[in-house]
Formats: C-alpha cells, sequence, structure tokens
C-alpha cells in the first residue's frame, strides 16, 4: 500500500470530488499532505474513505483542523484506524461536529459532514456524531448551527452527557454575570 502522499495544492485535481486511499499505511504524516488538499479554498473532495490504514490521534488530530473551515467534505470513512483512541474519537471527531464549550463554538462546529464512520467506536459517542451528523443532512449549515445549539445547549439532559464525554465540567450559565 501507500505509504507516504504528497500533494502539490497549486497543481491538485480541482473537480476530484471522491477520493478512496483504504488499505495502505496512511498515517499522521499523510494526513498532513491530506489536509493541504482538504484546506485548499476550491477543495470539491465530497467523500474521503481511509478505512484500515495507520491514523491516530495525531492524525485525527490534522484531519480535524483542517475540517473545521472546510464546506465541501460530506463524508469521511476512518474505519479500521486502530490507532484512534477513545480521546480521539471524544475530543477530537465529536467536537468537530458539535463542541458544545461554548454557544459560539457550536455554533462554530462543522455543519457539512454528514456521515462519519469508525470503529470500533463507543456507543454514546455514536450516538451523539449520529445526532450531530443527521442534523447536517436536515439542514443547511447555518440552520444545523441553531439546532445543534438549541439540541445540545438548552437540553440539560443531552448537555450533560455531552459535557461528560468532552470533558467540560462547567455549566453554560456560570460565565453569566447575573448583575
Amino acid at each position: 500500500g501507500i505509504e507516504s502522499i504528497e500533494i502539490d495544492s497549486e497543481h491538485s485535481p480541482k473537480h476530484l470530488e471522491m477520493l478512496t486511499l483504504n488499505d495502505n499505511d496512511i498515517n499522521s504524516g499523510g494526513c498532513l499532505e491530506l489536509a493541504k488538499f482538504l484546506q485548499g479554498e476550491d477543495s470539491a473532495l465530497t467523500d474521503l474513505c481511509l478505512d484500515d490504514n495507520k491514523i491516530d490521534d495525531e492524525g485525527v488530530g490534522i484531519l480535524v483542523d483542517a475540517l473545521r473551515n472546510n464546506m465541501s467534505l460530506e463524508t469521511l470513512e476512518l474505519m479500521g484506524n486502530d490507532g484512534i483512541s477513545k480521546r480521539g474519537q471524544i475530543i477530537m471527531l465529536l467536537k468537530l461536529v458539535n463542541d458544545i464549550s461554548s454557544i459560539k463554538a457550536t455554533l462554530q462546529s462543522n455543519h457539512t459532514l454528514k456521515s462519519l464512520t469508525l470503529h470500533p467506536v463507543d456507543a454514546s459517542i455514536e450516538r451523539n456524531i449520529d445526532m450531530a451528523t443527521s442534523i447536517n443532512i436536515e439542514s443547511n449549515p447555518d440552520a444545523a448551527g441553531r439546532m445543534k445549539m438549541i439540541q445540545t445547549q438548552l437540553e440539560s439532559a443531552r448537555r450533560e452527557e455531552l459535557a461528560e464525554l468532552q470533558g467540560i465540567n462547567h455549566s453554560l450559565y456560570s460565565e453569566i454575570n447575573p448583575l
């Protein structure tokens, strides 16, 4: 399989919509190169399949950073990358599609990604990723941000579960000065 890739952002295909690189040895170095492609202003890539590679938490972090402002990618497949820990699933991937650390963070989460698959995954993480991506499917990005804010910031039981998963231990209202 491919062990390393180099992407020249000046000469990358402008109309490439699907890229499948399953069963290779792509690691964090490869993710760094893919990030260049994902961050391109004219990236048309909608589907990225990276199943069964050597991607770990560092690689996930690189992809997440690239996808924060990406407005084209709708599907990301990361199944069979055993180096992705529970922390990588929660802190990075869940926060990518629904960061509840603040209302602003929720509104600035990625609202374009409609399918995010990884395995193995914790059931509560999977449920919350699926909830966020299903909102992305049903709504335009602005409406998705508002819907996530309503469903996760204002619904105390769901917010409590997400806060625990994302390691947030303060109330949404703790920063509000009542005076």
